[in-house]
């Protein structure tokens, strides 16, 4: 049988590999969400080639009313993927109290509203991935809103695993470290900015504090994602999966 799975965030990065994933492995239908109109069209063409099928819906994961009026007509969703964030520097001594607010309003309120939207589709079975990060693990100089935020997603993981587990449902959470997307090139030119190095210095030295010595591909990470996205995956509850290289190691 044909699962579906929904995904925030699907028209680029981690949620785009994750919808090619699922569509070269098991010939998925991907309901793609996404602010970017021609960025969803592209991806959906992406899916259909990669073997699966896609639906497409513009929605900013703030907007409740939105994402309830998308949830309103859908099927059953098997799976859901909460992979919409936004990042950037938040410094205490700066003028960033509406960017503060933005980053919380999407990376973490944007999973709870997700989840709110699409539970009602999602029966015995279910599973749900919400995408943290390593800077939910520690903290970063700058970075108070986003760590703030993905610290709060392995917590709301958590609880939404308790919650909804005596309805078959599986909660989990994703923490990756470094990975090639738009949004860490954005990082390390924040950074480098930051610190009065090059971009390439900047790089350099995150790759250095990473184990395995280099950043990974959004493909590489979608292998952990689907393994929690799969049905066969019926022991790993509330738990956040480090894909980080070897940074964290509990």
């Amino acid at each position: 049988m044909t699962r579906t799975i929904l995904i925030t965030g699907g028209s680029r990065g981690l949620g785009r590999a994750c919808a090619l994933h699922l569509a070269r492995t098991e010939s998925a239908h991907l309901i793609l969400l996404g602010r970017d109109a021609a960025a969803l069209a592209e991806a959906a063409t992406a899916v259909r080639k990669a073997g699966g099928t896609a639906e497409t819906h513009e929605a900013d994961v703030t907007d409740r009313t939105r994402l309830a009026a998308v949830a309103k007509d859908l099927g059953p969703v098997d799976g859901l993927l909460a992979a919409a964030a936004i990042s950037g520097m938040t410094p205490v001594d700066g003028d960033s109290d509406a960017f503060f607010d933005q980053i919380l309003a999407a990376d973490l309120a944007g999973p709870w509203n997700t989840v709110r939207a699409f539970l009602p589709h999602m029966g015995p079975g279910g599973r749900i991935v919400l995408v943290a990060s390593v800077l939910g693990r520690f903290g970063v100089p700058g970075y108070g809103a986003y760590c703030a935020a993905k610290h709060g997603v392995h917590g709301l993981a958590k609880a939404l695993a308790l919650e909804l587990i005596d309805r078959g449902i599986v909660v989990n959470a994703v923490a990756p470290g470094w990975v090639d997307t738009d949004m860490a090139q954005t990082g390390l030119r924040q950074i480098a900015a930051a610190t009065g190095q090059t971009e390439a210095q900047t790089r350099a030295q995150a790759e250095a504090a990473v184990p395995v010595k280099r950043f990974f591909q959004p493909e590489e990470i979608a292998h952990g994602i689907a393994w929690l996205l799969d049905p066969a995956n019926t022991m790993q509850v509330g738990q956040c999966l480090n894909l980080d290289g070897g940074v964290i190691q509990v």
